[in-house]
């Protein structure tokens, strides 16, 4: 009877630490992969900087905000980096699994996916007004007036 129940046991606390177990290794496998991730950018940086030229042109690819938005989480995201610069990689893979736990991580890709979607749409706008533009000059330059409209054919 005393090893029924000690079995007994074992089992059911196996069974309710397999939830538990498998939700701590989603999270560590995402936050290991995040800080790899972060951890080889970091030395790709510190090798692309070791080989590049001391003065160069310092354009950003992000120095176009579409709003204040973008803007504010481009200055949250640079201030960040600046400060995981110091971390060593179990540091920065702690502060990763607490992200993940929290669920910051997801709010992360929302807000990236939101951005690049505004980012293409801005990005089409423009290149739609730059064609408008284009095809105006063009017709001034061949003598058509901009008022006339277009010819639709039936």
């Amino acid at each position: 009877m005393d090893e029924d129940l000690i079995a007994f046991g074992i089992v059911m606390v196996g069974f309710l630490s397999m939830p538990m177990i498998l939700v701590f290794s989603i999270t560590g496998c995402i936050a290991y992969g995040r800080t790899k991730a972060w951890d080889k950018m970091r030395n790709q940086g510190a090798i692309n900087l070791e080989s590049s030229r001391l003065v160069e042109n310092a354009d950003d690819e992000e120095s176009d905000f579409v709003d204040t938005d973008d803007e504010d989480d481009f200055n949250k995201r640079k201030a960040e980096e600046e400060s995981d610069k110091s971390l060593t990689f179990n540091q920065k893979f702690r502060k990763e699994w607490k992200n993940c736990w929290n669920g910051k991580g997801r709010e992360e890709i929302v807000k990236t996916r939101e951005r690049e979607e505004r980012r293409k749409l801005a990005k089409a706008v423009a290149r739609a007004l730059d064609r408008r533009e284009r095809r105006r000059a063009r017709l001034a330059a061949q003598g058509q007036a901009d008022e006339l409209p277009p010819y639709i054919k039936n």
